[in-house]
């Protein structure tokens, strides 16, 4: 709520690009209110929510080509292009991984590779085409000012698809670390199962 009320206050983008890029923002918080009494997100896949809505907030401040953090990101990647944009599909995948597991799991009731890997990484990349889907029907209906800020490609013909790749990488990096993390975890349990039965 900070970062949010934080984020309209004399937006140097505008106010209508903020509304334009907080509207799906809004749409996904009525979304969990309205669903929260039949779907419950665990703690840290509420914490990871969190984290990653606050990369659009600072988008629908500045603009998305407007973060000096995106230029930042961008020299380090060795193009001038703001790159922030891209840091935040790529965010959206990776913190948005868990709580896709985490929902797949409580709908389907099992802890299989369906459920753990293949349905929330087809989660990411099915909200990743509808969000894409979302941009372009939401520049088409504006004035062409504002289109521009609100699509940020930046010139790149190639910015949807790129940006769709981002997500699924970040998903893919998440999806890594819990396989690692479940590995080690299983193997942890399972040496100390055998020391007690010694």
């Amino acid at each position: 709520m900070a970062v949010f009320v934080w984020s309209g206050i004399n937006p140097p983008a505008g106010r209508a690009d903020w509304m334009l890029e907080n509207s799906p923002i809004l749409a996904a918080v009525l979304i969990f209110i309205i669903f929260n009494r039949y779907l419950k997100f665990s703690n840290l896949s509420y914490t990871l929510i969190v984290l990653y809505l606050i990369f659009p907030l600072i988008a629908s401040h500045y603009g998305v080509a407007g973060v000096s953090f995106g230029k930042t990101l961008g020299g380090w990647l060795g193009t001038t292009r703001n790159m922030y944009d891209r840091l935040t599909h790529f965010m959206f995948g990776f913190l948005g991984f868990l709580p896709a597991q985490d929902i797949i799991s409580q709908i389907s009731g099992k802890n299989n590779f369906w459920s753990q890997y293949f349905l929330p990484f087809q989660t990411i990349a099915t909200l990743s085409v509808l969000y894409e889907i979302f941009e372009w029907l939401a520049a088409v209906s504006v004035n062409p000012t504002l289109a521009a800020s609100f699509y940020a490609s930046q010139g790149d013909i190639f910015d949807t698809p790129k940006d769709m790749a981002n997500a699924l990488v970040g998903a893919l990096v998440m999806a890594a670390i819990f396989f690692l993390y479940s590995y080690f975890h299983r193997r942890k349990s399972l040496r100390s199962a055998e020391a007690l039965k010694r």
